[in-house]
């Protein structure tokens, strides 16, 4: 990757005019956010929020990654509307039956409360990386789920009334 930046010449040896000129081919654009989510159903702060922490992570922020890797935890709680005098037992009332993704849910929030404190534990880009692969997929655990109770509420009503014209 790079740009040609020498003069051509012609054949008589004369310089082609513009052919000094730098090529401007875009190479990247930083930072980014990569993620996109299967469901359908993940709000746009939970996403928003999200990208926001590996925009952080591209440029080494990692201070910023574990606030809005917190932040998006919270958004998660709040959407879902749980009750919890905090947001640990909010995490722990989420509706997922699995404990272990209750379990990493409160290991990327304990990321976001000790990386943002001052004198709190400096994480590596290898933690924090695990922290951005993982989210995600519980993220999307519990909104897929919500989306296929939503189509199973739809099947079972219009089998419903499908019996009830029947009768």
């Amino acid at each position: 990757i790079g740009h040609e930046n020498r003069r051509k010449n012609d054949t008589n040896g004369n310089m082609i005019p513009g052919s000094a000129d730098p090529t401007r081919e875009l190479i990247a654009t930083y930072p980014t956010s990569k993620t996109a989510f299967k469901s359908k159903g993940v709000p746009d702060d939970v996403r928003s929020f999200f990208h926001e922490a590996e925009r952080c992570r591209s440029i080494g922020a990692m201070t910023g990654v574990a606030a809005c890797l917190r932040k998006t935890v919270y958004a998660v709680c709040d959407e879902q509307s749980v009750d919890g005098e905090n947001y640990r037992d909010k995490i722990g009332n989420l509706p997922l039956k699995e404990e272990v993704y209750k379990e990493l849910l409160k290991q990327v929030k304990f990321l976001g409360d000790n990386g943002t404190k001052p004198g709190g534990d400096v994480y590596t880009p290898a933690q924090v990386d695990i922290a951005l692969n993982v989210l995600p997929i519980v993220i999307d655990k519990i909104y897929e789920q919500d989306e296929q109770i939503d189509e199973a509420q739809k099947i079972l009503a219009n089998v419903r009334s499908q019996q009830g014209k029947k009768n």
